[in-house]
């Protein structure tokens, strides 16, 4: 008897040794694989250039002394006022009281009243007089009023992402413009060339896109990064070299069309 419990103890030492090591194991496995998933969520949220992805416009602006301050961010809204080329403001997409805030655009790139944008910028807080010397920009009493002790958005880069009806109803504010466009495609026309219509939107008009290189079927939706033109069938076949179909010139001959540099099959 106390030989079988002398021999048992060097047992039940070892198994004790190995399930603290089999426990020690899997919390380090647990705590390694934590680190792994915040470093990847921390990349998902994170642009290529380092800005922030989707931020939502009230996380700007409904929040004292906003944590984003000095940070690089990315927004998505409608232009709902453009105060000179160098300034507008923007509104969330809420269905009531939308936030709004003010952008100052050092892009250069021109902005259409009323659109969709995508904005890439730093977060400041507002100041008439330093945004007015630093950046050259006129800004009215009233509108400093408003924005006074709220943050400011320093637009390093802007998109224009307007709704594929939008730009075929009212083509006009965009053409030779770049754009981005999300949408469903409506038809498949020739091999280069489909129609793109608004998810949401239901009896509008359908935008052509030019440019496609086969494998887009109906159906799909699709984001098209391209610049909108007036479709004149010998200039886009000379700029594009390429050979439009007869029944394409003959549907679309001198109306709009997005000119695709880029398409990306979403779903």
């Amino acid at each position: 008897m106390n030989k079988l419990s002398h021999n048992c103890f060097p047992k039940c030492e070892f198994a004790c040794d190995r399930n603290l090591m089999q426990a020690l194991w899997n919390h380090r496995a647990i705590a390694l694989l934590l680190l792994l998933l915040v470093g990847l969520t921390a990349c998902s949220m994170t642009n290529s250039d380092g800005s922030k992805k989707g931020t939502k416009i009230s996380e700007i602006t409904e929040r004292p002394n906003s944590q984003l301050i000095g940070k690089t961010v990315t927004v998505s809204g409608e232009i709902e006022k453009v105060i000179s080329p160098k300034a507008f403001i923007i509104e969330g997409d809420r269905f009531f009281n939308d936030p709004e805030l003010l952008v100052v655009n050092l892009s250069g790139s021109p902005i259409v009243n009323d659109s969709n944008i995508q904005v890439t910028g730093t977060v400041r807080q507002f100041s008439k007089s330093e945004i007015e010397k630093q950046f050259n920009l006129k800004l009215t009493q009233e509108l400093a009023a408003e924005f006074r002790g709220k943050p400011v958005l320093i637009a390093i880069a802007l998109t224009l992402t307007p709704e594929p009806g939008e730009v075929a109803e009212e083509p006009a504010p965009f053409i030779d413009k770049n754009v981005t466009i999300s949408g469903k495609v409506a038809e498949v026309i020739t091999p280069n060339a489909f129609t793109l219509d608004d998810e949401e939107l239901i009896g509008g008009k359908e935008l052509l896109v030019v440019g496609a290189t086969g494998g887009i079927d109906a159906g799909k939706t699709v984001r098209v990064t391209g610049k909108i033109r007036n479709f004149v069938a010998a200039e886009i076949e000379q700029d594009l070299d390429i050979k439009l179909q007869p029944e394409l010139k003959a549907r679309y001959e001198g109306r709009a069309a997005a000119i695709a540099r880029s398409i990306q099959i979403l779903e």
